[in-house]
């Protein structure tokens, strides 16, 4: 989890909404008892929120890479760093409205802590060093929306949810 769970444990926030969508696949046990495979069903359309929350963790794990490098290059940083933000918008634009507060707060969270690490070139350290993130990211605010962002992507991106669900 690299990149956000350093700089304290509501700045998990971003990569856990990403964890959660790790379990998006099936397993062998819950395919078990799943509809006969020789049976077309029509195909369900993606949520688009969950979608974008997949694409937000693809585009974080590059940085979490590049971060634990140590020097990273400015270019490199930058690049990496904007497609991470994009990624964010993508989730603030795809939210359900009963979590868009959510989700912007913590896409907010995310930004601040990009903030940081362009400022101290890919530096992760800096990240727990900046005592204002750090107590920012730990608020009741932040992680109130970390949580509830979480269990909406729990209960709706994750295997077994309805892809449909809004």
């Amino acid at each position: 989890m690299g990149l956000i769970s350093r700089a304290g444990a509501s700045a998990a926030l971003v990569v856990t909404i990403g964890g959660a969508l790790l379990g998006c696949g099936g397993s062998s046990v819950a395919d078990a008892d799943g509809p006969d495979p020789t049976r077309r069903a029509a195909p369900v359309p993606p949520n688009p929120f969950c979608a974008a929350a997949q694409a937000n963790l693809e585009a974080i794990r590059p940085l979490n890479g590049l971060v634990a490098q140590g020097q990273v290059p400015r270019d490199q940083l930058t690049n990496t760093v904007a497609a991470v933000r994009r990624a964010g918008q993508d989730m603030v634009f795809a939210a359900p409205d009963d979590i868009r507060s959510d989700v912007e707060l913590t896409v907010q969270a995310l930004d601040m802590q990009l903030d940081v690490l362009v400022e101290n070139g890919g530096d992760q350290s800096a990240l727990s060093r900046d005592t204002d993130l750090v107590n920012r990211l730990n608020s009741p605010e932040f992680t109130g929306a970390g949580e509830r962002v979480r269990a909406y992507v729990e209960r709706n991106c994750t295997a077994g949810a309805t892809s449909t669900r809004r």
